[in-house]
């Protein structure tokens, strides 16, 4: 029997408590749309990757580095928007919601605890689950 290798983005993240009030801690600062938080959380080199599935106007794909990513975080901070901790695909991640409705699940990894890849997923199609 031969063993499989998966790809390095395919293996299950691991997080620790660090990482889950790092999230927490950036879901605050999103909140509160404070830029100096939002960057301090970020890495140099972070990577911010957003699935709209064309629902939602966002900038080019994939933003990469601080300022373009604190950009698009703060773009999908409409007003009437709030944040909650969650667990999204089994990580500690983030929900956007408006009214009653989940619109964003964001989720990330970590490097030296700053997120250095944040996956947003906006697209209602694929966010039909949360709002059962």
């Amino acid at each position: 029997m031969t063993r499989k290798h998966y790809p390095a983005w395919l293996r299950r993240r691991r997080h620790d408590a660090a990482d889950a009030d790092t999230i927490e801690t950036f879901g605050s600062a999103l909140c509160a749309l404070d830029e100096d938080a939002i960057r301090a959380l970020l890495h140099p080199e972070v990577v911010v990757v957003i699935d709209s599935g064309g629902h939602v106007p966002t900038g080019p794909m994939p933003a990469t580095g601080p300022e373009a990513a604190a950009s698009e975080l703060r773009a999908l901070m409409t007003p009437g928007t709030f944040i909650a901790t969650a667990s999204v695909n089994g990580v500690p991640g983030l929900t956007l919601v408006r009214g009653e409705r989940i619109v964003a699940a964001l989720t990330a990894e970590m490097r030296s605890h700053l997120l250095s890849n944040i996956w947003i997923v906006c697209n209602p199609d694929k966010l039909r689950h949360w709002n059962r």
